[in-house]
């Protein structure tokens, strides 16, 4: 009976003992995997903030992008506003050259006595003359 008792109290010691190895290696590897985790959670927590710096400078960037966007819209305005007076001045110039040509055709045909040339060529450049003298205005 002793040897039956001995060997069950052999057997208790031996599970207690292995039961303690296992409690040990869960233990260190719990205390391993939290240490992990702080890790983790350190690198998160810089991973946030540079999430919320970057966060700042697309709401900066988007404002400045929306400035440029109006002031770009604005010199869009003032070029084609800049094409239309090119063009009109344009007009005002060859209406301009069309008129100082009969002017001076009419003159030339003066000179030499034939005032119905000289008539005609006004007559021709009216127009042109009466537009330049209009868009002054």
């Amino acid at each position: 009976m002793f040897v039956v008792l001995a060997a069950a109290l052999g057997y208790l010691v031996g599970n207690e003992v292995q039961a303690n190895t296992q409690f040990d290696r869960a233990h260190r590897s719990l205390d391993i995997t939290r240490a992990r985790i702080d890790g983790v959670d350190g690198q998160l927590a810089t991973v946030r903030s540079q999430l919320t710096d970057l966060q700042g400078q697309v709401t900066q960037d988007s404002a400045t992008l929306a400035a440029d966007t109006t002031k770009l819209n604005g010199a869009k305005v003032a070029l084609a506003n800049s094409q239309a007076n090119n063009s009109r001045q344009s007009t005002v110039i060859s209406n301009l050259h069309t008129c100082l040509g009969g002017v001076e055709e009419a003159l030339n045909a003066l000179s030499v006595g034939d005032q119905s040339h000289a008539v005609a060529a006004l007559d021709a450049v009216a127009a042109s003359c009466e537009s330049a003298v209009a868009s002054d205005a």
